[in-house]
């Protein structure tokens, strides 16, 4: 049998509110109030504000690939603005201001840097100039500057095989290049964030672009039977806002099937 609709679920991560680490075995349900950010109080709303969640999507077909998955932001919740980005099924994956990614402004190879001794291996995730997913494998070498051989027209994260204490590192736009994002001290990852969010009270393209549509939408590449891939979603809203609703919110994702 083909993977129908039925097959393609939606959890909730395991940290508190689904606000970080790994999947968890609680579903998300749709058109259910509160099912994933809760109710913006009334306090809130004249203060403005920033919610974090991560929740993860699950190819429950028991022998078919979920294949080419592209995610895009299909609709805005109100009085709010709402960003997605690349999420890991991971614990240390738990904190949303990871987020720190900014935009390449050009086609070109990823730098990293650690600022201490530090030998980890980083995996970047992106696209290259043709728009097709990509990924590139790079060991720190302390102070030194390493340069990947794979060129990129975007990044949409880059992760660390395990957590340092004392470490952070900084990821550069070309060999010598700008600073487009950091992964910090006991951080996992950094990542780039897509849609939307309020700046000084203004609704603007988040930092990656809108991705509104599946043509621009983010590559989250094939899902095995029983795999899934994560997304970290960002709420924002203006001080002043009137009542904030996400219930009009959705991402979509959508794939191939071999049969």
């Amino acid at each position: 049998m083909p993977i129908v609709s039925a097959d393609l679920k939606e959890y909730k991560s395991s940290a508190t509110n689904s606000d970080g680490a790994g999947i968890s075995a609680t579903e998300v349900v749709d058109n259910t109030d509160n099912n994933l950010f809760t109710d913006i109080t009334g306090d809130e709303a004249t203060a403005g504000g920033t919610e974090y969640r991560k929740i993860f999507r699950k190819n429950t077909h028991a022998t078919l690939t979920w294949q080419n998955i592209v995610s895009w932001l299909l609709s805005q919740p109100t009085n709010s603005a709402l960003s997605f980005g690349f999420g890991l099924d991971h614990a240390d994956d738990a904190d949303g201001a990871q987020g720190n990614m900014s935009a390449f402004g050009a086609n070109a190879v990823v730098a990293v840097v650690s600022d201490g001794a530090d030998t980890r291996q980083l995996t970047v995730v992106g696209e290259d100039a043709s728009g097709n997913r990509q990924t590139e494998t790079l060991t720190l070498n302390g102070t030194t500057e390493v340069v990947g051989s794979l060129t990129f027209s975007k990044v949409y994260a880059v992760y660390a095989n395990s957590l340092s204490a004392s470490r952070s590192v900084t990821i550069k736009q070309g060999a010598g290049g700008t600073s487009r994002g950091t992964i910090g001290t006991n951080k996992k990852i950094c990542f780039l964030w897509f849609g939307k969010r309020y700046s000084a009270g203004s609704l603007v393209n988040a930092e990656g672009g809108d991705m509104a549509s599946k043509a621009t939408g983010l590559k989250c590449g094939d899902v095995a039977p029983a795999g899934n891939f994560g997304l970290w979603y960002r709420i924002t809203w203006p001080a002043g806002a009137g009542a904030v609703t996400a219930t009009t919110t959705q991402v979509k994702s959508e794939g191939d099937t071999a049969a």
